[in-house]
Parts: C-alpha cells; structure tokens; sequence
C-alpha cells in the first residue's frame, strides 16, 4: 500500500504528489503514463533508491524497505556493473540477496536456468558493455527473476527488445509469474503490452495530484496467443487510450 507519496525530481520540480495506490499481494499491474509523470520515480521509491520523500510505502503491513521484503528491479539503465561478467553481474546480486552459501549450488543453476532462457547464455563470459542494448536488458531481466523476488518492479523492460524477441520474453515472464506469482509493477509506454501482461492497468495523469485510474483486464487469463485477436482485445484498446486523452 502506497499513501500519500509525495516526491520531487533532483531540480526541484514535483514528480508524484500525494499519489495513493493498493496493490493486492501477488498480482501484476501495469503502468502506463506521459513522460515527466513520476512512473521511474514511483518504482525508484518503492525500491529504496529514492528516500527523499513524504509519505508511506508499506507491504503487509510493514515498511517495504524492511530486510525481509526482497525487491527485484529492473531500471531503464539495465544497472548492471561493467567490470563484471555477465553471469557475474547475477551471481553477485543473488549472493547479496541469499548470503547462505549452502544455497550456492542452485544459485549456480538459476544463473544457467535465466541466461538460457533469455537467449543469451552464449553471453555469460562477456562484459555489459560489449553488449547491445537488447542483449544487456535481457541480462537485467535474467537477474530480476533469478532472485526470486517478493517484490518486482519492470520500467520498460523490454523497450530495447525486437518485435519477436519481445513477444517471447512476454510469454516467458507471464509464465514465470504463474509459477512463482509476485507483486509486479510493470511500467511501460506501449499500451498493448499493458493489456497482455497486466491484471489491472494503472493509468497515471500528467498533472499532479490528478485521481489515478485503475482498470479491469479480463484479458489477462486468456491464452497469450489468443489476446490479440480477440475483439475483447480491441475494445479493451480503445477504452483505455480514451482515459489516456482524457488524462494526458
């Protein structure tokens, strides 16, 4: 539960004032918003990275910036460290996040498990930077699901992706999230991944303070294949680009 957020960019300039938002444990929502809206700033938050802020960000009860609640996040910058591997650059998170070295073993295997199942694991000896853009998102992700998270946060996580390569991931990660359902804050700017992969779309206004609207997805249990050809699938379009002009 978020209440009463209020944040400012670096410059001064308001990014979320007062925004209010409950977000039932274990579902997915995705967010859509105008740049400048506070959408990165609203998971940055959630996420520990921003502290300077007013108001209250808890999960069951408890501040979620408690040791106990394990966040994954994937930012738009991919933070991933350029003088590691790319197999080091997950090993050393999901180390931070599970210290017990009797758990190395699986750690191990999950590192293998996500490289392969992104693509990439011909890349696991390679260093971020010798890497596309498409390739060094898909390590972010990789490493996001490989912790395990209590909490994830996505913004935009597969903007840099191709067509085919995206579609892929999408179907990927609902399918980890139904075998490991986690609370999810999915930013995204593209409204038809919103409807693919979010239960609830959030649609966030360009002005400040302005009422959040929160929407149905009947779509969401579909068969990822069968969404975007279903009429539901049009209609659901079409009602949500009109709060985005209402909004926006």
């Amino acid at each position: 539960m978020i209440t009463d957020l209020t944040l400012a960019y670096q410059g001064g300039q308001p990014a979320l004032d007062k925004f209010h938002i409950t977000v039932p444990e274990h579902s997915i929502y995705t967010v859509i918003g105008p740049s400048g809206c506070g959408k990165s700033s609203l998971l940055r938050a959630i996420a520990g990275l921003i502290k300077d802020y007013q108001g209250d960000i808890q999960f069951n009860g408890k501040s979620v910036h408690e040791k106990a609640t394990l966040i994954g996040l994937v930012p738009q910058n991919y933070g991933l460290l350029p003088w590691r591997t790319i197999q080091a650059n997950i090993r050393v998170a999901l180390r931070i996040a599970h210290p017990d070295k009797a758990d190395r073993e699986r750690q191990e295997q999950q590192i293998r498990h996500w490289l392969e199942a992104m693509g990439i694991a011909e890349l696991a000896d390679r260093y971020p930077l010798s890497l596309s853009g498409g390739q060094q998102q898909r390590v972010a992700i990789a490493r996001a699901f490989a912790l395990l998270p209590t909490i994830m946060l996505l913004d935009e996580p597969f903007s840099a992706l191709d067509a085919l390569t995206r579609e892929k991931i999408q179907q990927l990660f609902l399918e980890n999230w139904l075998t490991h359902p986690t609370t999810t804050l999915f930013v995204t700017h593209d409204v038809e991944e919103a409807i693919l992969l979010g239960q609830k779309i959030m649609v966030m206004s360009s002005g400040k303070g302005e009422t959040l609207e929160v929407i149905d997805n009947p779509l969401f249990y579909q068969k990822y294949e069968d969404k975007r050809e279903s009429d539901e699938f049009f209609q659901q379009t079409k009602r949500i680009r009109k709060v985005m002009q209402e909004k926006w």
